[in-house]
C-alpha cells in the first residue's frame, strides 16, 4: 500500500521511487533471467559489456512476466492509476550503447498530440546501482503539467533536432533532480514528465514495464495508436494467460490498432 504521501508525491512531481522493492537475492535471480531473455532474442550468450536494448522483453519470458501481476508492481500502479489498466509493453535494457552516453532531455509522446490528462506510466526497475556521476535517471519534477510542460517544450525541440544546449546550456545544467537508486528499487513516471540520462557508465541493467489507463475517449485511443503505427497485438503470454490480471491489462486492446 503507498501512502497518501506517496501518491501525492506521484501527482505533484511525476515521479515516486519505492526503494528495495526487491531483495538482493531476488535482483541476482532477475539479472539472470534478463541474461537469459537476452539470450532468446540473441540466439546467442550476452556478454558482459554487450549493449542490448529490445522491445517486449517481458513478454518473452514466464517468470518477467509474473512480474507484471507481483503485487510490488501492480498494486502500486492500480492506487496511482486507477484499477482499469492496460499493458502498454515492456522494454529490456543490458548495457550501455557506445554511440548514445547521453539521453537528452524529453518526453514520451508527440508534441502534435499531448493529451496531459492520459497517465501513460512506466515502471523501471534497476538492477545496478544508479548515481548522478553514472548515469541515474534524471527528471525535471512538475513538468508533467501545464504551465510547465508548456514551456519546456524547447527541450523536446532540441532533443529531436540533436541540439546539445537547449536554454544556452548544456543538458547536464539544465535544473533536473538526479533519482539515485540501489538494485532492487524501482521508480515510477509519468511518460509526460521531462526527463534524462547523461554520463552513463558501469553496469547499466534494467527491465521496464508500461501501463496505462484503459483508453475511454477516441483522442486518448488516437494518441496510443500514434505511439505504436503497427496498432496493439496483445502478447499470447497475456491474452492466453490463465492469470486474470494479465489477461485484463490485455482485453480490447487489439481494437485501439483498428482506426474507426
Amino acid at each position: 500500500m503507498l501512502s497518501s504521501g506517496q501518491i501525492e508525491h506521484f501527482h505533484t512531481f511525476g515521479f515516486l521511487v519505492i526503494r528495495q522493492a526487491f531483495a538482493t537475492d531476488e535482483v541476482d535471480a532477475l539479472i539472470q533471467e534478463a541474461a537469459a531473455a537476452c539470450a532468446q532474442k540473441l540466439g546467442r550468450d550476452i556478454g558482459e559489456e554487450e549493449w542490448f536494448w529490445d522491445g517486449e522483453f517481458v513478454e518473452s519470458r514466464l517468470e518477467l512476466t509474473r512480474l507484471v501481476e507481483d503485487d510490488r508492481i501492480y498494486l502500486p500502479v492500480t492506487e496511482l492509476l486507477g484499477d482499469d489498466l492496460i499493458w502498454i509493453g515492456s522494454e529490456g535494457m543490458w548495457g550501455i550503447d557506445p554511440e548514445l552516453a547521453d539521453h537528452t532531455w524529453h518526453f514520451d509522446g508527440h508534441k502534435t498530440s499531448r493529451l496531459l490528462d492520459y497517465t501513460r506510466t512506466k515502471v523501471m526497475l534497476y538492477l545496478d546501482p544508479q548515481t548522478k556521476d553514472t548515469g541515474a535517471l534524471r527528471v525535471i519534477p512538475g513538468s508533467h503539467r501545464d504551465p510547465l510542460h508548456q514551456a519546456l517544450l524547447p527541450l523536446q525541440d532540441a532533443h529531436l533536432g540533436g541540439d546539445p544546449s537547449p536554454f544556452g546550456v548544456d543538458g547536464p545544467r539544465i535544473p533536473g533532480c538526479a533519482v539515485e537508486t540501489e538494485p532492487g528499487d524501482i521508480v515510477l513516471f509519468n511518460q509526460w514528465l521531462y526527463h534524462a540520462v547523461f554520463g552513463k557508465a558501469g553496469k547499466r541493467r534494467v527491465i521496464v514495464f508500461k501501463f496505462g489507463p484503459r483508453p475511454h475517449s477516441d483522442a486518448h485511443r488516437d494518441m496510443l495508436r500514434e505511439g505504436a503505427p503497427k496498432g496493439f497485438q496483445p502478447h499470447p503470454s497475456f491474452m492466453d494467460s490463465e492469470r486474470p490480471r494479465l489477461r485484463r491489462l490485455a482485453e480490447g486492446m487489439e481494437a485501439v490498432g483498428v482506426k474507426a
